[in-house]
């Protein structure tokens, strides 16, 4: 969001420029653009941790294999 006061670049959901302090302006598209790309955040974050915890039970069952094979061989 561009400050209409000093044109700094501001993330797309502050309520105030960071730079001079000055209020932004909401309007219902922006309303809509900050639930949006909030709702898409949170999906990314999901994604993510769905990817670790599959990265981690993958590596957790090659620990076991490896184990029992270990066990079952000696």
């Amino acid at each position: 969001m561009i400050c209409p006061k000093c044109h700094n670049d501001n993330k797309y959901d502050n309520l105030t420029c960071d730079f001079c302090m000055a209020p932004l302006p909401m309007t219902k598209e922006r309303e809509k653009e900050i639930e949006q790309k909030k709702k898409l955040e949170q999906k990314e974050k999901y994604r993510k941790s769905m990817d670790k915890l599959i990265g981690l039970s993958i590596g957790l069952v090659i620990i076991i294999l490896i184990v029992v094979i270990g066990i079952w061989v000696f």
